[in-house]
């Protein structure tokens, strides 16, 4: 099932905004030994049918956190800044 999703910190604040298989993805995300993202106490999804739609809305919401924030999550700085 493909989607995007973010992760968000204890404070509910916006840490990473990814794309794909969302059961692959987030289990990535919180199993240890694989690519952990240290912090993470929540996260939502949602999802979108394909890869592509994935892709897009993923790149959708990057722009609309970048406008709001005037940077991009912190994860997501690694991969993209």
């Amino acid at each position: 099932m493909y989607g995007v999703y973010e992760l968000a910190d204890g404070s509910r604040r916006t840490v990473y905004i990814g794309e794909g298989n969302l059961h692959n993805r987030l289990m990535a995300h919180f199993t240890t030994g694989s690519d952990p993202t240290p912090g993470i106490s929540y996260f939502r999804y949602v999802t979108t049918g394909s890869k592509q739609r994935a892709v897009q809305r993923q790149n959708a919401l990057l722009s609309e956190f970048m406008k709001k924030h005037g940077r991009l999550p912190k994860y997501n700085q690694k991969r993209y800044g």
